[in-house]
């Protein structure tokens, strides 16, 4: 419905997580829960944001019960508080090291204590509380200060939804980190500071209703917010769901390239069985310094899946400063794309003339491709001079 979240068990995750460190770069990682999504899918720049984050978990039960309606089910919940220890025990094994970003005065220094006393040999190497401060006023020169002194591996992020976002996409070429994530509260729940729901209750997908019972008067608007918003967009996600058609003919990929563009034809099911192709276009774009044309005239039925490896391609193009566009969109697509809210992530991509011509004779004609600028994926508020 409008995001990409990769589906992997809290060990798969971990294990993720330690490639990405190793792999070279700067990733971000978010943790998405019903409330993030509706915020995403409200703010566009929040919206590619986290279209662009090299890893995207469910942190909230109602997005896997979305997902399983949906045909394409997650694995699991994978929540930012869980996967602060499985780190922590990680750096302990590895000597990866660690800093702890945000959060109310003390409650960084105090989760930094109880990781080394739980986990002995954490490299945690620096802890952080700024001024509760809006994007434009924080002082971004003393946080990025603290954080180069060290040079951590992983840098964990409480600020809150979407500042810790923003601030992450914001910075996330300055800070030289491997691996930034955002953890919302996360600190405050390992210090007690907030009480966490028993195993029992979060195996039935009711941690929410704990959280609500600790803070009515904050969590109750938002909890209301958030449950209107998944029930006004779930039944429009379903019907374009249920409305497709299932095709079970093949299906293949077929490419061509102009010298500036791969086109990547999808013919029969834009599905997972897709997936190796896709990324072989993908990668073959990249190498070659070409933006990718998806056209999808010959597509019979698109799913969750399918739609999700285009998100991945779109990711990986864009971190390479290239655009992924989609042709070929009849009424039936276009109506997808609205239901699932993903019509604003992606171009479409038109050719000078009629698209009657085909797409052998299209090598020859001019392309119109915008290409998205810094501006497209930077949040207004954080464009800062000086």
């Amino acid at each position: 419905m409008g995001l990409p979240i990769n589906s992997l068990t809290a060990d798969e995750a971990v294990g993720t997580l330690e490639r990405l460190i190793l792999s070279g770069g700067t990733h971000q990682v978010c943790a998405m829960n019903l409330d993030t999504w509706l915020n995403a899918l409200a703010d566009p720049h929040l919206h590619r944001i986290v279209a662009g984050s090299s890893l995207v978990f469910p942190d909230g039960m109602p997005l896997v019960w979305a997902s399983g309606l949906l045909g394409c089910p997650l694995g699991e919940r994978v929540t930012g508080v869980d996967l602060v220890p499985r780190l922590a025990e990680l750096s302990a094994r590895k000597g990866y090291k660690i800093f702890l970003l945000g959060a109310k005065p003390g409650v960084a220094e105090r989760a930094s204590r109880l990781l080394e006393r739980n986990y002995p040999g954490v490299q945690i190497v620096g802890t952080f509380a700024p001024a509760e401060e809006n994007l434009v006023r924080m002082d971004h020169t003393e946080i990025l200060r603290q954080i180069h002194a060290v040079s951590p591996d992983i840098l964990l992020v409480a600020f809150g939804n979407p500042k810790q976002e923003k601030w992450i996409w914001m910075h996330r070429k300055r800070l030289g980190v491997p691996l930034s994530m955002g953890v919302g509260g996360s600190f405050d729940i390992l210090v007690g500071d907030m009480r966490r729901a028993p195993r029992w209750i979060q195996r039935y997908g009711l941690e929410w209703a704990m959280r609500f019972l600790q803070e009515p008067v904050r969590l109750g608007p938002r909890y209301l917010r958030d449950f209107a918003g998944l029930a006004r967009r779930l039944p429009m996600a379903l019907l374009a769901a249920w409305c497709q058609r299932p095709y079970l003919g093949p299906s293949r990929v077929t490419t061509a390239t102009t010298p500036q563009v791969m086109h990547v034809s999808i013919h029969g099911r834009l599905g997972a069985e897709t997936a190796t192709a896709v990324q072989d276009a993908t990668t073959a774009s990249i190498v070659n310094g070409l933006v990718m044309v998806v056209h999808l005239h010959s597509v019979k039925q698109m799913t969750v899946a399918g739609l999700g490896i285009l998100l991945g391609a779109r990711r990986q193009l864009l971190e390479a400063g290239l655009s992924l566009s989609l042709a070929g969109l009849n009424l039936k697509t276009r109506f997808v794309l609205h239901a699932w809210s993903l019509q604003r992530l992606f171009d479409e991509w038109q050719p000078a003339k009629s698209r009657s011509r085909p797409l052998a004779a299209e090598a020859a004609l001019p392309v119109r491709i915008r290409l998205r600028s810094e501006q497209d994926v930077m949040p207004a508020d954080t464009r800062i001079r000086g």
